[in-house]
């Protein structure tokens, strides 16, 4: 039974963030760039409180499936122009959702919460920060197979991959050089992979090459 309550109280949550994305596209004329970016968020914060009140994947699945087929829907009937009114093609929304089921699944196989909070905090956070930053102020524009990126939104979220890197890893010690090295070499790689990652695929791509460093990480010390 209580699964079944904290199904529907995530479930009215994650809905509850897509109608303010929204109302926000709607009623203040917000780019769709930046209403898809408040449900980035918005989701992703929800989203990130799952170890603390979950302990059954299932769940986590459940949410998933569900809100895949919703996120379908709206899609082809155009239900939610503040998420899909998007010139380029991207199914950043459904790798986004998938990625979160799949870092839960491997927190709830090895009990470490840092698989789940520092991939995700890094698609939640450091990946939007990057989109907008890079378009609001596009220092220098590169290009990669065909695809327009910003160097200022790469630094962007190097900046804040190191941030979360640092501030995620349990029991850290800034005094601790290899800890230090391995946040700075954690983040470059990201920021090469959300570089090179296209319509959406960073959602899911990011994540896992952070799981994969954070295994190696790990497995050194």
């Amino acid at each position: 039974m209580i699964d079944i309550y904290l199904f529907l109280i995530y479930s009215v949550a994650l809905i509850g963030v897509m109608l303010v994305a929204e109302l926000a596209y709607r009623f203040l004329h917000m780019p769709t760039e930046w209403s898809r970016k408040i449900a980035h968020v918005g989701a992703g914060i929800t989203a990130l409180t799952y170890p603390k009140y979950i302990d059954n994947h299932w769940i986590v699945l459940a949410l998933t499936l569900s809100f895949t087929l919703i996120l379908f829907i709206s899609k082809k009937l155009k239900l939610f122009p503040s998420i899909f009114a998007v010139e380029r093609k991207s199914s950043g929304e459904l790798f986004f959702v998938w990625s979160t089921w799949l870092l839960f699944l491997l927190y709830i196989t090895t009990g470490n919460k840092i698989y789940y909070y520092l991939p995700f905090a890094i698609v939640v956070f450091a990946d939007p920060a990057a989109a907008l930053i890079g378009q609001s102020f596009p220092i220098k524009h590169y290009t990669i197979k065909g695809h327009q990126k910003s160097l200022g939104g790469s630094i962007t979220f190097f900046i804040f991959s190191l941030f979360l890197t640092l501030f995620i890893i349990p029991a850290i010690d800034l005094d601790s050089i290899k800890t230090i090295l391995f946040a700075i070499f954690f983040s470059i790689i990201l920021t090469m992979v959300e570089a090179f990652s296209f319509r959406g695929v960073d959602n899911i791509s990011i994540p896992l090459v952070a799981i994969i460093l954070l295994k190696l990480y790990f497995g050194f010390l």
